[in-house]
């Protein structure tokens, strides 16, 4: 029961951190491209990006949330 509780929590936490990488980035490109007057508006470019921010965002979850998960059960099976 401790692994599962373990690997939610893993899921969870870095779910939450690459969004908030993912959407970070994404409003600082939107950001810079008001500089720009040959660029689309900001508003353009987050609709056209979105679903592939999505797919990044489930797959580095995934990525990453695995190998915390790891990780994570290995340091609690040392100390269990």
């Amino acid at each position: 029961m401790k692994y599962l509780l373990v690997m939610l929590a893993s899921y969870a936490s870095t779910h939450y951190l690459v969004g908030l990488l993912i959407q970070g980035q994404l409003a600082n490109i939107a950001e810079g491209l008001r500089h720009r007057p040959d660029a689309p508006t900001p508003g353009e470019y987050l609709r056209e990006v979105r679903p592939q921010a999505r797919r990044a965002h489930r797959q580095y979850t995934v990525m990453a949330g695995s190998a915390l998960a790891l990780v994570a059960c290995l340091i609690a099976s040392w100390f269990g």
